[in-house]
């Protein structure tokens, strides 16, 4: 009899046994990717797709999106990061520690073309503004001072471009 159930009992002691040493060894491949992470943060101005989805939870999706924002709109913080499609608060807390923003491109970025002075060349190298509506613009303004994205819409700016180029401009 007790033959018939040392099979069973070891069996089962070794399938236990196995399943902790695979937890333990899931939580440390785990705790290998997050310190990766932390010792390798990611620059939001200059990542590519590849490097992206290696933050938590950023597939390729997600990593073409956030470099598509940056391309129209540009980071000028990492909270920022949230104004991407399909990334919230919660993507946000879980890829925080492991992003940055340069400072050498951040200045870059943070040039912006002042929409009531810029000539008719410096509006028409924002996204999506040819010669017809920087010249709207500059009629507009020279009667009263654009203030706000809402003029821009007054004057028939789709609001594709006007998205394109929120980031890029100042009143």
């Amino acid at each position: 009899m007790r033959k018939k159930l040392l099979f069973p009992v070891l069996s089962i002691i070794i399938i236990i046994l196995l399943g902790i040493l695979t937890v333990d060894r899931y939580q440390s491949g785990k705790e290998d990717r997050l310190n990766s992470y932390q010792e390798n943060k990611i620059d939001l101005l200059t990542a590519s797709v590849e490097e992206l989805i290696q933050l938590p939870g950023i597939g390729p999706a997600k990593a073409q999106a956030i470099i598509n924002y940056r391309q129209e709109k540009g980071f000028r913080e990492i909270e920022d990061i949230m104004n991407v499609s399909g990334i919230g608060e919660k993507t946000f807390s879980n890829i925080k520690d492991y992003i940055y923003l340069s400072e050498v491109v951040y200045e870059i970025v943070d040039d912006k073309i002042n929409i009531n002075e810029a000539s008719s060349e410096e509006l028409e190298s924002l996204p999506g503004i040819g010669k017809v509506s920087a010249q709207k613009i500059i009629e507009y303004r020279a009667i009263k001072p654009i203030s706000s994205l809402d003029d821009l819409k007054k004057l028939g700016i789709p609001s594709s471009t006007i998205e394109k180029i929120e980031g890029k401009i100042e009143f």
